[in-house]
């Protein structure tokens, strides 16, 4: 693993790679942190895909480049259109994309194979980022933002024609299943969806919990499905 820097509009912010171990021209995957940010369980997944997939994966830390964690979160609560995950007017998602283009320019990234992994707080980046064409491998663990609706504008999930793999709770206040159910009725059958006797907060519980341990299996092989 290696320690970068992504220099964004208007930050620079912290992020961890992990190269595919072949050193050649691999799928690349993009794990966002959720709302607790970058923890032991979240480079330790970004290792095993990586050493084990043969992908190079990139974790970015978005409580970095002077920007804490009460600051990047109050963008969600005061505004309107983050809060109801809008593709304008979105400061944080406009951040995601550039974040995902750097990614994309990477030596030894494949940008026409990428996966995204979203969880809570940036679950709802990952349904933006399933519309484009190089993103092979959206993965979505319970999104809380948006609140309205699916968790995406109709207008941008008419858009998405790629199989999305889904994570969710049976019990969670923060990501209820009349979310998730309309959400699959407006992809029209690309939702994969998985339900779990989980607490929110499903990757946390990858390597400590039976059912954990099949999220993460799933998403493995989903990323093969997808990307290879």
């Amino acid at each position: 693993m290696q320690k970068v820097q992504l220099p964004l509009l208007n930050r620079t912010i912290d992020a961890y790679l992990y190269e595919a171990p072949s050193g050649e021209k691999r799928p690349g995957i993009l794990f966002l942190p959720d709302l607790t940010g970058v923890r032991d369980t979240t480079h330790k997944s970004a290792e095993i895909l990586s050493t084990e997939g043969d992908y190079n994966v990139l974790v970015p830390d978005l409580y970095s480049g002077g920007v804490t964690m009460q600051k990047y979160c109050v963008q969600f609560l005061m505004n309107e259109l983050v809060r109801n995950n809008e593709p304008s007017g979105n400061a944080p998602l406009a951040e995601f994309f550039e974040i995902l283009d750097q990614f994309k320019e990477f030596e030894n990234v494949d940008e026409h194979n990428i996966g995204v992994v979203g969880q809570c707080l940036t679950g709802g980046f990952v349904l933006h980022a399933a519309i484009r064409p190089e993103v092979k491998a959206p993965v979505v663990f319970h999104h809380s933002f948006g609140l309205k609706g699916s968790g995406i504008p109709k207008s941008c999930s008419s858009l998405i024609d790629k199989k999305v793999q889904g994570h969710f709770a049976y019990i969670d206040p923060m990501c209820p299943v009349w979310r998730v159910k309309q959400l699959e009725t407006e992809l029209h059958g690309n939702l994969e969806p998985h339900w779990y006797n989980l607490p929110h907060g499903i990757p946390h519980l990858f390597f400590n919990t039976e059912q954990g341990r099949k999220a993460f299996d799933r998403m493995g092989e989903f990323f093969e499905e997808q990307l290879k």
